[in-house]
C-alpha cells in the first residue's frame, strides 16, 4: 500500500540563519547512503524530503534512516490530492491494511501545512472521519486514547497519509560542526561519547592507545571494530583510527612512579599526544568518554589535574550520565557487545589498588618528573599508525574475529 516515505527534519530547523545549508547537507547524506538503491527518487521541500520507492525494500531504507543524525522523524505513507474524497478514499485503504483488530478504535489528526486551504486542521479531520466510518467494521471513535491514528499532512504539493512516526536520531547533520579527535579505548563509554558528538555534526576520529604485549591484537581489534559501528553514523561511512604505541611510557611510570599515581600520570601522557596530535592535525576538539566520578581518574579533582596539561578544548558527553544510561545507549547504538569482549586496554592493564582519587598537582609533578617522559612521549607520537576504517570493508587484524560478530 505504502509507495513512498515522507522525512521530517530535526533539531537542526533551529538554526534559522544556516537553515539552507543544514538541508542540503542532511539531504545529501540521506542520498549518499541510499545511493545503491537505484530506483529511489527524492524530492524535497522547505520542511519536508519525500523518498519514492518505485519497489525498493520500505525496511531498507528505514534501517538507512535510522544512522542519519539530522532527521526528527520519518512515516511510511501515501500521496494523493487534497481534495476529501480522495483522502478518504486512501484513508480507506491504508486503516484496512493496518488495522490493530477486528474491533478497534481510531482517530484523525490533520496537520494543514497549507494555510490556503479553505478547511481548518478540525474541520479536516472531521470530513474525512464522516466518509471514513461507514465503510469500516468494527471501528469506533476514540480522540483520547485510540489503537490507530490516522495523520494527514496537507501541504502545497498534496497530501500524505499514514498511521506511524519513527523516532529519528535527531541533532545536526555531519560535518556542521567542525572535526573531533575521540580519545578511543576498549570500553563502553568514549564509544558513546563519539556517537553523542556525531549526533551533533562533529566529524570524529580516532585516537587509541596500545601497549603491546600488555594489550593484545584482540584489544586493537576491538577498538577497530566499535569504531566500525559508529562510521555507519557518519555522512561517507568512514573514520580514521590513529593507534599509539604506549608501551615505553606506561613502563617508564610503571617502574618509576609511585603507583597509586600510575593512572594519573597515564592520563596525563595521553593528553599530552593527543592534544599535540589535534593541533597539529586541524582537530577543533578533544572528545572522551569521562563520566565524573565514575572510576578515580575521572573524579573532578583528578580531571582538574589530568587536563593540566592542555589548553586544548576537551568535549565531554558523558559527564553527567549515569552508567545505566551509558549502557543503554550504547545497546542501542550496537556497540555494548563489542565493548564487553574480554580483553584489557592499556588503561586496565595496571590498575593500583588505591588509586589517588584527589590527587595534588605538585605531588603528580614530583612523580612525573621520576619518569624522563619527554623522549618517550615524541617516541610514541612518532609511532603513531592510521587505519582507514569504513563499513563498506571490514578491516580484520584478529583471525578469529568470527566468534564476535553480532
Amino acid at each position: 500500500m505504502y509507495d513512498m516515505i515522507l522525512i521530517r527534519y530535526g533539531e537542526m530547523t533551529l538554526k534559522k540563519q544556516n537553515y539552507r545549508q543544514f538541508l542540503r547537507k542532511v539531504n545529501d547524506n540521506i542520498k549518499n547512503k541510499c545511493k545503491h538503491l537505484e530506483k529511489l527518487n527524492f524530492q524535497n521541500t522547505n520542511y519536508r524530503f519525500y523518498i519514492y520507492l518505485n519497489g525498493e525494500s520500505h525496511q531498507e531504507v528505514i534501517d538507512i534512516l535510522d544512522t542519519v543524525v539530522g532527521l526528527s522523524s520519518y512515516s511510511l505513507c501515501k500521496k494523493t490530492t487534497n481534495n476529501i474524497e480522495e483522502i478518504a478514499k486512501v484513508a480507506i485503504d491504508i486503516i484496512n491494511d493496518n488495522r490493530p483488530s477486528n474491533n478497534f478504535t481510531f482517530k484523525v489528526e490533520t496537520h494543514r501545512g497549507n494555510k490556503d486551504y479553505p478547511l481548518t486542521s478540525i474541520e479536516i479531520s472531521q470530513n474525512v472521519a464522516r466518509l471514513i466510518i461507514p465503510n469500516i467494521q468494527g471501528m469506533t471513535v476514540d480522540v483520547h486514547n485510540p489503537d490507530l491514528t490516522l495523520s494527514i499532512d496537507l501541504r502545497n504539493e498534496g497530501t500524505y497519509i499514514y498511521t506511524q512516526s519513527i523516532k529519528g536520531l535527531g541533532g545536526y547533520p555531519s560535518g556542521m560542526a567542525g572535526k573531533g579527535l575521540l580519545m578511543l579505548s576498549g570500553g563502553i563509554d568514549s564509544p558513546v561519547a563519539g556517537y553523542l558528538a556525531i549526533r551533533k555534526g562533529v566529524v570524529v576520529n580516532a585516537i587509541h592507545f596500545a601497549s603491546p604485549p600488555y594489550t593484545s591484537d584482540m584489544a586493537l581489534q576491538k577498538a577497530i571494530d566499535l569504531l566500525e559501528r559508529l562510521a555507519a553514523y557518519t555522512s561517507d561511512g568512514k573514520i580514521n583510527l590513529y593507534v599509539v604505541g604506549f608501551t615505553d611510557i606506561q613502563n617508564a611510570i610503571r617502574y618509576n612512579a609511585n603507583s597509586d599515581y600510575i593512572i594519573t600520570l597515564m592520563r596525563r601522557a595521553m593528553y599530552r599526544i593527543s592534544s599535540r596530535f589535534a593541533s597539529n592535525n586541524k582537530y577543533d576538539c578533544i572528545i572522551n568518554g569521562e563520566s565524573i566520578g565514575q572510576v578515580a581518574s575521572q573524579t573532578l579533582e583528578s580531571i582538574k589535574v589530568v587536563n593540566d596539561v592542555t589548553n586544548f578544548p576537551i568535549i565531554r558527553p558523558l559527564a553527567t550520565y549515569d552508567k545505566d544510561d551509558i549502557i543503554k545507549l550504547s545497546r542501542q547504538i550496537k556497540t555494548y557487545d563489542i565493548s564487553i569482549r574480554p580483553y584489557e586496554d592499556c588503561c586496565t592493564v595496571f590498575v593500583p589498588e588505591h588509586p589517588v582519587i584527589k590527587p595534588d598537582l605538585q605531588k603528580v609533578l614530583i612523580e612525573e618528573n621520576k619518569c624522563n617522559l619527554d623522549k618517550l612521549l615524541e617516541g610514541a607520537y612518532q609511532s603513531i599508525t592510521k587505519y582507514e576504517l569504513s563499513t563498506d570493508n571490514k578491516f580484520v587484524l584478529f583471525s578469529n574475529q568470527d566468534k564476535f560478530t553480532i
